[in-house]
């Protein structure tokens, strides 16, 4: 006889495909609702690799994100909680190149799940308690260096490179609650798979007028490899990974007011001879934008606010139903040192509401986002 699961994960879509799509994109952006690209100012953006070509300063950039879910299935709520590290990033402009090198480390996918079943066997014409226990701990993340170029005023190109790294491992284990009949230890399997495969992004920045910028970006991805460690058994495994558009635009509406916003589309079928077409939802799209106050001042600190939307498909299925995700978001920026200083620093900060659906299965989650963001002179 089996009994309701006991679930828990950063979501449990994150037990599907190759597991929980994570963006790596900063607070900034989170705020209005963006993909990442087509920003005003500079920003260090793993999906835009040109906005880095506006960096004056030697720049550091890193993000962390604590988040919180409830989930629902089959009438059986849990709750989670945890935080990530979905961006860290580097730049340092070269002024006789009229360009920026980069250098970034962010999230790809988190395949962070537990399931317990429990259930009675008999054995021995006794019936015994048992206790499976499915358990998932790792992800994908990227790294990449590229460079941005200033082709002309209103014109910025970018390009990098990287690759896929992470590592995943997946155990079994069975404890038999036999205590009362013999001594019963309890049963564990599992192995440990590490990630690997090439990824390039190139990008553009232009501002057709002053008021207005149009920015996008082009991933092509090699196919994802997960190689068993020693002493795992099986063999290595391939999975397709799409290509991925994302196109974004901004406006200056008045001088203290900004809008944005942003799309982004990858087509997931070609990954059926890997995962299979009952495990995919094939294309997805992510749309969102979002307004931008220039807010109040203090001397030559200004604290921005932030309003945004965004809808977004997730790529595995659930439950045989494709997954969407809808999210409103807030934030404001945190100018902390004047220019004069000889040194600039900045917190952005990002809250996010949002709800996921897929078949039996709903979700609510809070994110809020942190960006800290230092250059120097």
């Amino acid at each position: 006889v089996s009994m309701a699961p006991s679930l828990a994960g950063q979501s449990l879509l994150g037990s599907q495909g190759l597991g929980m799509p994570l963006e790596s994109i900063d607070a900034r952006a989170r705020a209005l609702g963006s993909v990442g690209v087509g920003l005003l100012g500079p920003s260090l953006s793993m999906a835009d690799p040109a906005s880095a070509a506006r960096i004056f300063l030697p720049s550091a950039q890193f993000t962390l994100q604590p988040h919180w879910v409830d989930s629902e299935l089959a009438g059986q709520a849990v709750n989670t909680q945890s935080v990530r590290f979905p961006q860290v990033g580097v730049a340092y402009p070269i002024p006789s190149l009229a360009g920026t090198a980069v250098l970034h480390v962010g999230s790809f996918m988190d395949q962070r799940w537990k399931v317990e079943q429990a259930s009675t066997q008999e054995f021995r014409d006794t019936e015994i308690d048992v206790v499976d226990v499915f358990e998932s701990d790792g992800g994908i993340s990227t790294f990449q260096v590229g460079w941005a170029q200033r082709v002309r005023e209103d014109l910025s190109l970018g390009v990098e490179v990287g690759t896929r790294m992470g590592s995943v491992t997946r155990t079994f284990s069975r404890v038999i609650d036999g205590d009362s009949i013999f001594q019963v230890v309890p049963f564990r399997t599992g192995g440990e798979w590490q990630y690997s495969g090439l990824t390039t992004v190139f990008g553009f920045q232009w501002d057709p007028i002053r008021v207005i910028r149009l920015g996008g970006s082009v991933r092509l991805s090699q196919d994802l490899k997960a190689k068993p460690t020693d002493g795992t058994e099986g063999g290595s495994e391939t999975f397709a990974l799409p290509t991925e558009y994302r196109l974004g635009a901004s406006g200056i509406l008045t001088p203290r007011l900004a809008l944005s916003v942003g799309f982004s589309y990858a087509d997931w079928t070609s990954s059926n001879e890997y995962l299979g077409p009952e495990a995919l939802a094939g294309a997805v799209m992510s749309y969102g934008g979002g307004i931008e106050w220039a807010g109040p001042g203090l001397g030559a600190r200004t604290f921005p606010i932030r309003l945004g939307m965004r809808k977004s498909d997730l790529p595995f299925t659930f439950d045989g139903e494709n997954p969407s995700e809808t999210v409103l978001s807030g934030g404001i920026g945190l100018n902390l040192m004047p220019p004069q200083s000889g040194l600039i620093g900045a917190v952005d900060l990002a809250f996010e509401k949002g709800t996921r659906e897929a078949g039996s299965l709903s979700e609510s989650f809070w994110k809020a986002t942190v960006t800290f963001r230092v250059g120097s002179f």
